[in-house]
């Protein structure tokens, strides 16, 4: 089966939106220290963004492979504690909202690996806790599910609130803390995956970038997140096979956006 590129899992995603033409070129973005106005993006590419953010919360969540009950560790499995999630309190150094929302995402992620450990998560709980007060955005929750309406409830209060840029930097750090977590135990945690799941987790990647392409011109943290993930562009795995190959191939690319993803 051959794979897939970027361009041709996003397609679909293209074909709903129905304005088409050129966004906002990103030099016209007078400086790094520009905040962003969601106002001035351009209709036609906000009808492109609000079409990207249907489709992708419309494909299963890909935080939920583990609490879905397909992973089970054993008791001695469970005695061996993982070392690679991030520590809860490490949030209370960050400063600035698009941290905190980044922060978001891999918390949920950890939180629900540490449960499947049975791992104390009262940490995470409080960390997500205090990013939501942070930001002051109270639709945030320890609980998150990131189900399809979820998602959609998310974004429709983004939108709402001019942060649509937030939700997409809390999607990309969900999307690098799954790959980073499974390129750290891909025996245990891939056979949870079937061709689909590791398909629609490359569809996820690919509206992920096209959403952060479209932002870029507007946001500079975007624009440096975009950057940062570049090098996952070649994750286009369409089966668990193929997945399993790219994670192995690509451990060093995944680990160094993971490390990035909180600067």
């Amino acid at each position: 089966m051959k794979k897939i590129s970027f361009l041709v899992a996003a397609a679909a995603a293209l074909v709903l939106a129905s304005c088409g033409g050129k966004k906002t070129d990103a030099n016209q973005v007078s400086n790094d220290s520009v905040s962003f106005e969601q106002s001035q993006i351009e209709q036609k590419i906000m009808m492109e963004l609000d079409s990207v953010a249907e489709v992708y919360a419309a494909l299963p969540p890909v935080a939920g492979v583990y609490s879905d009950g397909k992973i089970q560790l054993s008791d001695e499995e469970k005695k061996v504690k993982p070392t690679y999630l991030i520590d809860p309190k490490s949030v209370d150094d960050l400063s600035l909202l698009s941290q905190k929302y980044r922060a978001l995402g891999v918390l949920i992620v950890d939180a629900k690996v540490a449960s499947l450990y049975g791992m104390d998560v009262d940490g995470y709980k409080a960390a997500i806790a205090k990013v939501a007060t942070d930001v002051n955005d109270p639709s945030i929750k320890y609980n998150e599910t990131f189900s399809s309406e979820d998602l959609k409830a998310r974004y429709a209060t983004a939108k709402e609130n001019g942060r649509i840029n937030f939700f997409w930097e809390t999607a990309a750090s969900l999307l690098v803390e799954n790959l980073y977590v499974l390129s750290q135990n891909v025996d245990k945690f891939l056979p949870a995956f079937d061709d689909k799941s590791a398909a629609d987790m490359t569809y996820h990647i690919a509206l992920l970038k096209l959403s952060l392409d479209d932002l870029a011109a507007y946001d500079t943290n975007i624009k440096e997140l975009a950057e940062v993930l570049a090098p996952l562009n070649e994750l286009n795995a369409i089966s668990v096979e193929q997945l399993k190959e790219q994670l192995a191939k690509m451990k060093p690319q995944v680990e160094a956006a993971r490390a990035q993803i909180l600067k």
